[in-house]
């Protein structure tokens, strides 16, 4: 899925040319997204990624380049002043309750979850290149 949205992403945004070498680079970015905000966000890490060390860990992701460090800054300050969270109401955990053994419905609210974390990686994405995208 991530890899789907990673694709879709890059070819809907010929504008995202001036930045990413290609649909790999809009991938790891996503998980890299990801990782940040767990790694902000959640009281079990000790010790919080740095905005230097944000970047050191993106390095070379764009086909063994780097992306601009003003971008990956953005990033980070966005993430840092807003995690990114998955918005759940009642029928969410009803529907968890109700998924326990029963392997196709687990498989429809991980594949749910997945979208809905594509669609925030994107929101960041675009937040940060201040551009709209085809999605």
């Amino acid at each position: 899925l991530m890899l789907k949205f990673a694709q879709r992403y890059y070819e809907g945004n010929p504008s995202s040319c001036d930045i990413f070498a290609s649909a790999d680079t809009c991938y790891v970015l996503a998980y890299s997204i990801i990782m940040l905000t767990t790694d902000l966000h959640n009281d079990q890490v000790r010790t919080k990624i740095t905005k230097p060390g944000y970047i050191k860990m993106n390095r070379g992701i764009n086909d063994s380049a780097d992306l601009p460090p003003e971008y990956l800054e953005e990033i980070y300050d966005e993430i840092s002043a807003s995690e990114i969270k998955m918005r759940y109401d009642k029928s969410d955990l009803q529907r968890v309750n109700v998924a326990r053994g029963n392997e196709t419905m687990k498989k429809q609210l991980y594949s749910q979850a997945m979208t809905d974390l594509g669609k925030n990686a994107l929101s960041m994405m675009e937040g940060v290149s201040k551009k709209d995208t085809i999605f």
